[in-house]
């Protein structure tokens, strides 16, 4: 779909999503901004995810969160533009990551949210052995050397 076929309609979806989904803090990433978040969030898990930074990674997630929240929003014409391109991301970042194992016989609440991307961890990771990694990663992800 061209994006100059938009109309004001699609635009100002796009807008009411950005005011709806703002944070508490006054945060408002656009919906081009997500995506793109998105992106490089794939892109970095696919090069070796950073565990300096592991603690951050369920908060990393909520950019695609904010895609998942955002699609009942958008207008249909919206909806056709970025459906391939998030599940083209969607299907990177599965195959850069393995499903996290359930501590119990429970199935996640994400998971009945339909938020299955907080249910996978990166497979490549480039680790600080000092760095403790979270116990639901296993088996563990091989290191970039």
């Amino acid at each position: 779909m061209d994006v100059s076929l938009l109309t004001a309609e699609d635009h100002a979806a796009a807008d009411r999503a950005q005011q709806v989904l703002a944070s508490p803090f006054g945060f408002s990433p656009s919906l081009y901004r997500q995506m793109k978040s998105w992106q490089d969030f794939v892109v970095g898990v696919e090069e070796g995810y950073d565990t300096t930074w592991v603690w951050e990674y369920f908060s990393d997630l909520g950019c695609r969160d904010w895609l998942h929240d955002a699609w009942p929003l958008l207008t249909p014409a919206l909806q056709m533009l970025c459906q391939p391109v998030i599940e083209g991301w969607d299907a990177r970042y599965r195959a850069a990551t393995g499903p996290i194992e359930p501590q119990d016989s429970h199935v996640s609440s994400w998971s009945a949210q339909g938020r299955w991307w907080h249910d996978r961890f990166p497979l490549l990771i480039d680790h600080d052995e000092e760095i403790p990694l979270p116990a639901s990663w296993s088996p563990s992800p091989k290191r970039l050397m």
